[in-house]
């Protein structure tokens, strides 16, 4: 499919971008191929994409089964991630060697485990104002059973939540998933060489070329979302939850706050409830109005009108789950991600 032309892209030669997209994998068996067929779909001239895909030391057949794909596709590269560059880690290591090696004029992250959409690069890619540093996707977990589809409206909720708070001029946060960086902001800040370590990359990222002063886009529409597989297990719900809330707790006060009230809806009603059950009555007849709200936006401008009846036990959910991970936050447990443990 053509790709139209605009002043707002940063200009190749050939009057549109050439863009990198960089994609870390650790023992992604099997997720790997859906995630390549996707980024393969994608409505891009060739000539003017590189996909980079770095083995992030992957203990399956994640490196077979990428050189079989990528054998007869020249856009394809496959990078063996062996070493550590000035100390760091896991996931940022390897976007930061991939980076390094990137000739793009836009940088486009996704996942191992993440299928983008056919239109993801020029949709994202038309966000990109002369000082745009970051744009940011929406990506949707999947899976067939009840705890799956509750993932799936709780990411919309808070995902939607953000995009609306982004829309008024406020960073929030980025998704390392569906996530796109100009090449200017990444060298601006240094690459992921000059940032502290984070278990949440995307975010470290995000809010230091936001404070270099470039500009941010959130985006919510379907031309942008993005599949990836909801968690199997609570306990590794928990370590995702808990990863995030590491990175969360970086946010402004008032932003931390909030999520903490979110979070313990159930105890804070019920203890206000023994001292004013009239107040307390309204106050969550109030809430559960603000995030039914929210979440039918979201389910509009997704087109995920199929998870109305799940986004109905949605409260149920969030009052048994928020509890639970801020507990498990509390906890003097390390966090568990991609076979690897973090303080």
């Amino acid at each position: 499919m053509p790709v139209t032309n605009t002043p707002d892209w940063p200009q190749s030669r050939q009057g549109r971008p050439l863009i990198s997209i960089l994609i870390a994998a650790r023992n992604e068996e099997h997720a790997i191929l859906a995630c390549l067929e996707a980024v393969d779909r994608l409505n891009y001239p060739a000539d003017q994409l590189e996909v980079l895909i770095g083995n992030d030391q992957s203990t399956d057949q994640t490196a077979t089964l990428v050189a079989g794909f990528i054998k007869d596709k020249p856009a394809f590269q496959l990078i063996e991630v062996r070493e550590s560059v000035n100390g760091l880690r896991g996931k940022t290591n390897v976007l930061a060697q991939l980076a390094n090696q990137a000739r793009g004029q836009l940088f486009f992250f996704t996942d191992a485990d993440t299928q983008v959409p056919p239109d993801w690069l020029t949709s994202m890619g038309h966000s990109f104002q002369k000082r745009t540093g970051i744009v940011t996707g929406v990506t949707l977990p999947e899976g067939p059973n009840l705890f799956h589809k509750l993932q799936t409206v709780d990411w919309l909720y808070n995902l939607t939540l953000t995009h609306l708070v982004s829309s008024m001029g406020m960073p929030v946060t980025a998704m390392g998933n569906n996530m796109a960086v100009s090449r200017e902001g990444y060298h601006a800040v240094g690459g992921y060489e000059s940032l502290p370590f984070s278990v949440v990359e995307d975010y470290a990222l995000f809010r230091a070329v936001v404070a270099k002063g470039y500009g941010f886009a959130n985006l919510l529409n379907a031309d942008v979302l993005a599949r990836t597989r909801a968690v199997d297990t609570l306990n590794g719900f928990l370590h995702q939850r808990k990863r995030w809330m590491r990175g969360a707790s970086q946010l402004p006060i008032w932003m931390v706050s909030s999520l903490y009230v979110q979070y313990l809806a159930a105890p804070l009603f019920l203890l206000l409830g023994l001292f004013s059950p009239t107040l307390a009555i309204g106050l969550y007849i109030a809430r559960l109005f603000v995030q039914t709200t929210i979440i039918s936006f979201g389910l509009s401008r997704l087109r995920q009108s199929d998870l109305w009846p799940y986004a109905l036990l949605f409260e149920v959910y969030q009052l048994i789950i928020g509890p639970l991970a801020v507990l498990f936050y509390l906890m003097p447990t390390k966090i568990e991600w991609k076979g690897r443990t973090y303080n």
